[in-house]
C-alpha cells in the first residue's frame, strides 16, 4: 500500500507491541522510519530536541496510555504545551484500556484522531493509515 505518510512514532512500554507494529508497518506500508519510545518522558525529550526540525518528527503517532515515568495523558499535556510550529501529527491512542472514562477523556483532546484497543491487526493498521491520510 502506498502512503503519503513517511514516518511513524510508537510511544509504548510494551516491547512486543513495538516488535509487532514494526513488522506490520514495514509489510503493509513500506514506511521505513519508525521512531520508538518506551515511555512518554523519552518521547517528549525527543520532540523537544527536534522542535526546530519538524521533518525529524513522526507524522503518525501510536500512543499508549499506561506507561511508567510519564503516561500517555501526561505526554499529551506536555506535547500540547510545546506548541511546535507547523507540526500537527495524527495521534491514535492504542491501549489495552477499554475504560469508558479514558475513551471519553480522549474525545476532549483535539489532537487525538482515534482510540483503538490492543491488539492492532494488519487490517486495523490499514484502516488507521487510510484515516490518517484523509485527516
Amino acid at each position: 500500500m502506498q502512503t503519503k505518510i513517511d514516518s511513524i512514532g510508537i510511544i509504548d512500554d510494551d516491547e512486543v507491541f513495538h516488535f509487532t507494529m514494526k513488522i506490520i508497518i514495514r509489510k503493509v506500508s513500506g514506511i521505513n522510519t519508525v521512531h520508538q519510545f518506551y515511555d512518554g518522558e523519552q518521547a517528549i525529550e525527543y520532540f523537544k530536541q527536534n522542535a526546530e526540525n519538524i521533518h525529524a518528527l513522526p507524522e503518525l503517532i501510536f500512543l499508549d496510555l499506561n506507561m511508567p515515568y510519564m503516561d500517555g495523558w501526561q505526554f499529551l499535556d506536555e506535547f500540547i504545551e510545546l506548541s511546535i510550529k507547523d507540526y500537527q501529527p495524527q495521534v491514535y491512542v492504542v491501549t489495552s484500556s477499554n475504560n469508558q472514562e479514558d475513551i471519553e477523556k480522549s474525545e476532549n483532546y483535539q489532537l487525538i484522531s482515534g482510540y483503538k484497543i490492543k491488539p492492532i491487526s494488519k487490517d486495523d493498521f490499514i484502516l488507521i493509515l487510510k484515516e490518517a491520510e484523509f485527516n
